[in-house]
């Protein structure tokens, strides 16, 4: 025990990383590592190089992501709004669009690249302590204060009136961890990020008429969480 918290030692400090010591580590610690390399900052040069290579987000897209933004306490402005005081924080107009997103020993996917990992459950960006669900429709990332950041934009699932609803075995089930919802989507979105996902959703696509309902439905399932986030 003690030569591995030794080695473990070792392996963190800076100098032994940044030498021939550092393909060790990546070696032993590949996560650690890749955490690591992950959290150096950007230069100026990296940050404008990411940034005019990036997509733009259309007007409705780059709203939403500014108003998350600001939901967090910082006072992030639109690139738009000219002259920038110095020192304000600007966000930018581009994202790097990805399809996938490995988040621990998980991999997420946009809706349109793999339908079966784009189901999540997730905390609500407004009150961590309620439980949503969706399907992710956009990865992006994009470098912000010198760091690259995850989004994700999710539309929200379209939720069954209470009445039919309780057409379902569900609501007296909540050990199964499930629950129905409309089939259709909804225009209902959200920007979250990798922190605020729970869980993949198993989802099954029930015709209209199961339960009685005049509807096609999904069954959704968020067991496969087995309590392990929260």
């Amino acid at each position: 025990m003690a030569r591995r918290s030794r080695l473990e030692a070792k392996l963190s400090d800076d100098q032994f990383n940044g030498g021939s010591g550092g393909q060790l580590a990546k070696v032993l610690q590949p996560e650690t590592a890749a955490v690591r390399q992950a959290a150096q900052p950007l230069t100026e040069s990296e940050v404008a190089k990411i940034v005019a290579g990036g997509i733009e987000l259309t007007p409705e897209e780059y709203e939403l992501l500014l108003d998350h933004q600001n939901s967090k306490g910082q006072l992030w402005r639109s690139w738009l709004e000219l002259p920038h005081p110095n020192g304000s924080l600007i966000l930018p107009p581009t994202v790097v669009k990805q399809k996938h997103f490995k988040l621990g020993d998980h991999t997420f996917s946009c809706f349109s690249t793999r339908h079966n990992s784009s189901g999540i459950q997730f905390k609500s960006p407004d009150n961590p302590s309620v439980r949503l669900t969706g399907f992710i429709q956009e990865i992006w990332q994009l470098p912000l204060q010198n760091h690259m950041q995850t989004f994700f934009l999710i539309r929200k699932h379209k939720l069954l009136p209470p009445a039919l609803l309780q057409q379902t075995p569900f609501p007296s089930l909540s050990l199964f961890q499930t629950t129905a919802v409309d089939a259709e989507p909804s225009n209902q979105f959200c920007i979250i990020e990798p922190t605020n996902i729970l869980t993949h959703l198993t989802f099954y696509h029930r015709p209209k008429g199961t339960y009685g309902i005049n509807k096609r439905i999904l069954v959704l399932c968020w067991a496969l969480n087995r309590g392990r986030r929260n």
